[in-house]
């Protein structure tokens, strides 16, 4: 009875271990003689990140106006679109505001609205001192979507300012 019992448990965990396996390979890229070199994208339209601010007025554990900032040039260098000094033209101009934030947690997500991790981002997009848009992205980790999310605020600042940047393109 006992080493059916142990038998049982082996294949339930088995089973919940190859259930929760999602597929992801992560985040391996195989770049060189193989596959040839890793294309470059460049962007007719440079973006430049002037400035960043916290329009909450709060103080929190986490660099929020850092996370923004490395957050929107990280996404506009991906696509080939962040300004540096050797290009010449002038280029389109970011300022990032954060008027809201919660940062959650993820032992208190289980509770619905106690963890949740909340995120309100505005951008204001121009050139040459003429407006162009506000761009706003709001983002919310909450239970069941995020309920094991480790560092949702981290997450949460990457999904918002890849929104930001993907709405900016369609502007220009």
């Amino acid at each position: 009875m006992a080493k059916r019992i142990r038998f049982a448990a082996l294949v339930f965990i088995a089973i919940f271990m190859f259930a929760c396996h999602r597929g992801e390979t992560g985040n391996i890229q195989v770049v060189g003689d193989i596959y040839g070199p890793k294309e470059v994208i460049n962007s007719p339209y440079k973006v430049r990140v002037s400035d960043v601010s916290n329009d909450t007025h709060q103080v929190y554990d986490v660099d929020v106006i850092g996370l923004l900032w490395n957050g929107l040039e990280d996404s506009l260098k991906k696509r080939g679109m962040l300004w540096t000094p050797q290009f010449e033209g002038e280029p389109y101009v970011m300022e990032g505001h954060i008027e809201y934030f919660r940062k959650g947690s993820m032992e208190a997500r289980w509770v619905p609205y106690v963890g949740n991790t909340v995120l309100t981002v505005r951008v204001e997009l121009s050139q040459g001192g003429k407006h162009l848009a506000s761009i706003e992205s709001k983002h919310k980790i909450a239970f069941g979507g995020g309920t094991f999310t480790r560092n949702a605020w981290k997450k949460i600042f990457e999904e918002a300012c890849e929104d930001v940047v993907n709405q900016a393109i369609k502007k220009f």
